[in-house]
């Protein structure tokens, strides 16, 4: 299934899952991730790119219905936020206090999905699915060095 404004297309992708400390009420909170592999496709300069490197995306705008009800199933903490329909996107939310956890400091900062060192990796695991994802997203982070220490269950 596509969503018309996809900016993003994969054959195949990851849930990728972790545990991470709320900084609102200092509890772990479950926060989830989607992670393309390599050939996967951006849209970029009015056509459509193949790209030869694993990524993550996040600030996403727009999900397939049947993909944004898995994620709901694995983490109620993964829900759309934002001001209405024009500025919501998919963000993770403490389990516990509802406050959101910031996509930049969990896709752009050490530790999140962005790993400092084999350990922190080690704490990702990697759900494979082999269904294609469209997403329009506005942020698109390489994976990071240590991406070969995920966990795949």
């Amino acid at each position: 299934m596509s969503v018309p404004n996809a900016n993003i297309r994969s054959v195949s992708y990851d849930i990728a899952q972790m545990q991470t400390e709320c900084g609102q009420c200092g509890q772990e909170a479950r926060v989830l991730a989607l992670a393309l592999p390599p050939n996967h496709e951006m849209h970029l300069d009015g056509e459509w790119q193949h790209v030869e490197a694993v990524a993550f995306i996040f600030y996403i705008a727009e999900l397939p219905q049947a993909i944004s009800r898995r994620l709901l199933e694995l983490s109620p903490g993964f829900r759309l936020s934002g001001e209405g329909p024009e500025s919501s996107y998919w963000a993770n939310h403490c389990e516990h206090c509802g406050a959101e956890l910031s996509d930049e400091e969990l896709h752009c900062e050490p530790g999140g999905f962005m790993p400092a060192d084999p350990m922190d990796a080690e704490r990702i695991s990697l759900l494979r699915v082999s269904r294609g994802l469209s997403a329009c997203a506005a942020g698109y982070a390489l994976a990071p060095e240590f991406s070969v220490f995920m966990r795949r269950p």
